[in-house]
């Protein structure tokens, strides 16, 4: 386990969280084999979300709302 111990002593926080994220890229840097393996279980996740029914139904209601908009355009554009 990794224990993180963070003082403020007359550090701006802006400081503190730009040296964060720079740690942070660094350590994703550096273990890429790992982050891609993150990744995967992410995408695994998000496209079993987006394969439920009902997601795939509201999907298909907005594509049919933006169809419907740009047909109702090109017809007003057209005229």
């Amino acid at each position: 386990m990794v224990k993180i111990n963070i003082s403020v002593e007359g550090e701006d926080l802006a400081d503190i969280v730009g040296e964060l994220l720079d740690l942070g890229t660094e350590i994703l840097k550096s273990n890429k084999k790992k982050v891609r393996e993150i990744m995967d279980i992410f995408v695994d996740e998000a496209l079993g979300t987006l394969m439920e029914h009902k997601t795939l139904e509201k999907g298909a209601q907005l594509y049919k709302k933006i169809n419907s908009e740009i047909n109702w355009t090109y017809r007003k554009d057209k005229q």
